[in-house]
């Protein structure tokens, strides 16, 4: 059971770092040559279809990393090195806490990137608006372009120290 969890959390850690990566360097990079028209297009389809796989990864790995946390006992720790410990008197109980809020702004971005700010990015004008509605409609709209690239990159790089934390977890953690 103990491979099984490791390698779901494993491979969901995989696909959402490898698809915050491929977000942020990838389909950035692709849209500066792309026409504005389909910069739009491109930006809906890839931002559903990574809005799921992000969600889905993100509750694999609190998951998986919940049920590996449970079958955590004091003889498995004692036995690794350096001995450590499930408490906060402990560097490995630290970074395990360090972690789970890493995880929790993890998953706050994303919900926020998928419920709040990539609709916002489609919203468009209607043609019984003013032309002062429809300048109002296109700040918004940029505001919200805005907001989601500080959100990928914040992301991002919550992700990748993330990955370093974990790692540091087979030598008794990191802080």
């Amino acid at each position: 059971m103990d491979t099984l969890l490791a390698t779901v959390h494993a491979l969901a850690w995989a696909v959402y770092v490898g698809g915050s990566i491929t977000m942020e360097w990838v389909l950035r990079y692709a849209q500066r040559t792309m026409p504005p028209s389909q910069v739009g297009v491109v930006c809906k389809n890839a931002g559903t279809r990574y809005r799921w796989f992000a969600l889905v990864s993100l509750l694999a790995i609190g998951a998986s990393g919940a049920a590996m946390f449970l079958r955590i006992d004091d003889a498995e720790l004692a036995a690794r090195a350096g001995s450590p410990e499930l408490s906060l008197g402990d560097s490995y109980g630290r970074t395990m806490l360090l972690l789970t809020v890493g995880w929790l702004a993890l998953a706050a971005t994303v919900a926020a990137m998928a419920f709040w700010l990539h609709p916002a990015q489609r919203k468009r004008s209607r043609p019984d608006m003013t032309s002062e509605a429809i300048a109002a409609e296109r700040l918004r709209i940029g505001r919200a372009i805005k907001q989601m690239d500080r959100a990928l990159k914040f992301e991002l790089v919550v992700s990748v120290i993330c990955i370093g934390i974990a790692a540091s977890l087979r030598t008794g953690g990191l802080i």
